[in-house]
């Protein structure tokens, strides 16, 4: 498991991307939803990054806490704040750290550097970056953004990044442009930019295609069928089922 996951190289297999773990059956983004997606044979697992105000790195979706029962968003509170929060069923919001101790040998992660509502998150990409070097994880990890600044700094900083272009339906242009610029190894469209005729440019230049979020499992088939490299998805377990035939 992961070792597809490979610099440089396309999958011989599509990947099982686990979206926040395996969300459809734990809360998203918890230590429960990693560990069943690790159960339920998943690639890779990929992760949502912010950085709280006393420079702490935690794993949620939304820069915002309403989603958490809070208020405000996650650049204004403290680490404390926030793991006081609900991330579902009772479960804390986890730190990259917990994260990468837990998990990191046991299965890749593709780490989604977010933004607060006002400005990216100072500091953040060198901080994760040095969380992997510290554990000889930097070549096994995948690194996406839909920001084109967090993607140019993440390179700034290292060489050997491992970057993925993420692009949403709002703003589809020159997708695999914006890849090739910033030399990502792959670009992460949503389902329903996944023509063939994306992923067939995509692959001509050089670029892994990667897919959000797909669990209906018509379309699981539908890209599959199309060669795209990877899909992310809350039911890893289905598409493992899928891909494996």
């Amino acid at each position: 498991m992961g070792d597809r996951v490979t610099n440089g190289e396309r999958a011989s297999e599509p990947l099982v991307i686990a979206h926040r773990g395996a969300s459809e059956y734990r809360p998203e983004n918890t230590l429960p939803a990693y560990q069943l997606a690790v159960e339920q044979r998943a690639d890779m697992i990929e992760i949502d990054l912010h950085r709280t105000r006393d420079g702490a790195v935690v794993i949620t979706h939304d820069e915002r806490l309403e989603g958490l029962g809070g208020t405000g968003e996650i650049a204004d509170a403290t680490l404390e704040e926030v793991r006081a929060l609900d991330a579902g069923a009772g479960e804390c919001v986890p730190t990259l750290d917990e994260v990468l101790d837990g998990f990191g040998k046991r299965i890749p992660f593709n780490l989604e550097i977010k933004r607060g509502t006002r400005s990216t998150y100072e500091g953040l990409e060198q901080i994760a970056l040095d969380a992997l070097h510290q554990r000889g994880l930097l070549a096994r990890t995948l690194f996406s953004s839909f920001f084109d600044p967090v993607l140019r700094e993440l390179r700034r900083l290292s060489a050997d990044a491992r970057l993925a272009a993420l692009v949403s339906p709002r703003k589809p242009e020159r997708a695999i442009e914006r890849a090739l610029e910033v030399g990502a190894e792959a670009v992460n469209p949503h389902l329903v930019l996944a023509t063939q005729e994306f992923v067939d440019e995509a692959h001509a230049a050089g670029l892994a295609v990667y897919v959000y979020t797909v669990d209906d499992e018509d379309w699981m088939v539908k890209l599959l069928d199309r060669g795209v490299d990877g899909l992310f998805t809350n039911r890893p377990d289905r598409l493992r089922a899928i891909r494996d035939g």
